[in-house]
């Protein structure tokens, strides 16, 4: 207690030590996915498995660098784009907007079953309050940004680091588990039954996971982007993909890419925004009553309200990253808690 402050100084200096070897075994991980499939591919025409290894990782990673490269440079164009209209939307814009809202029959009776008039509010003093908040906010990350530019160095060398000991990783996964079990046996003989099953439960979940959610967020991507051909909507692929993309993250993922989606659509027409809103609602049920339990199905194991639950708490307790792993991680741990009780249940018959 008496020198707290200097043994949390040092844990602090060793947690950002750690840091990039951290994220370069979550990247190995992720890697590995894809390296296991590329290997079982070239196990049935090739038997040399020190070359299949080195293919396997050199494709895995191209993969997987060319998969983030492409979403990027589909999005952000147009999230700049979408961002610059609103900037510097001209007031007749604005005027003709609420006109269209105060006219529309549809939007004008939701909004007088919640006593609001469209007629008597300021909306484009709201919005230019809006653009000024954010122009100012703006100006500020510039200032960060700029500020912060002496750590750019340190974020690369971190970024490098963590790559080579993806592939350290990668190389020598199985060394690393022999290594690993051989500690188990050495300090933790009674428990490690225990401990590689339960590793085994974890290692399924989040596979399974990561794969269904990608299987999902391609169909649901390629849906809209039907859907929204067929309309004639504006940014189809751009909005498609990004939905995809958003639909990754589990519960609000859906929720973002619409409002983004709504909003990027909106600079062009209200009412082909309102279409987007009614067409992607439709899809999105779809996805979630036909397609989800057919493609995932029971791949996580988790109900519906423990999911709600577990994203809330990994997203208040880790933030966006929480709210990545939370799911898999409580499937695990929901599948081993009713594992051992139904167990226990059945000892006690």
């Amino acid at each position: 207690m008496r020198y707290f402050k200097a043994v949390e100084g040092y844990i602090v200096n060793i947690t950002k030590a750690l840091v990039p070897f951290v994220a370069g075994a979550i990247m190995a991980y992720i890697i590995n996915i894809l390296m296991d499939f590329y290997e079982d591919l070239f196990l049935k025409k090739f038997h040399n498995k020190k070359i299949i290894r080195t293919v396997a990782i050199a494709l895995s990673i191209i993969t997987f660098v060319l998969v983030i490269v492409l979403l990027l440079g589909l999005i952000i164009p147009q999230l700049i784009k979408i961002i610059t209209s609103i900037m510097y939307v001209k007031p007749d814009y604005i005027n003709s907007l609420i006109s269209d809202i105060g006219n529309n029959k549809f939007i004008n009776d939701i909004l007088s079953s919640m006593n609001i008039d469209i007629k008597n509010i300021n909306i484009a003093s709201y919005l230019t309050r809006l653009i000024q908040n954010v122009m100012s906010g703006v100006g500020n990350v510039l200032t960060g940004v700029i500020s912060g530019i002496s750590g750019f160095f340190n974020t690369v060398i971190s970024l490098f680091m963590a790559v080579v000991f993806a592939m350290y990783i990668l190389v020598d996964k199985e060394r690393i588990a022999l290594q690993g079990d051989k500690l188990l046996r050495a300090f933790m003989p009674s428990q490690r039954e225990t401990v590689i099953d339960t590793l085994q439960v974890f290692n399924t979940s989040f596979k399974n996971y990561f794969i269904s959610q990608v299987k999902e967020a391609i169909i649901l991507g390629v849906l809209l982007y039907i859907v929204m051909l067929i309309a004639r909507l504006p940014y189809a692929s751009s909005i498609s993909i990004l939905v995809g993309v958003t639909a990754l993250i589990p519960v609000i993922g859906a929720y973002a890419g619409l409002f983004i989606g709504a909003l990027m659509i909106l600079t062009k027409s209200l009412q082909s925004m309102v279409i987007f809103i009614i067409l992607h609602t439709i899809v999105q049920q779809f996805e979630n009553n036909v397609i989800y339990p057919r493609v995932v199905g029971s791949s996580v194991g988790l109900p519906g309200m423990w999911v709600i639950v577990a994203v809330a708490l990994g997203g208040s307790m880790g933030g966006i990253f929480g709210v990545f792993v939370a799911v898999p991680v409580a499937a695990s741990l929901y599948f081993i808690l009713k594992r051992e009780t139904e167990k226990r249940l059945s000892d006690n018959v």
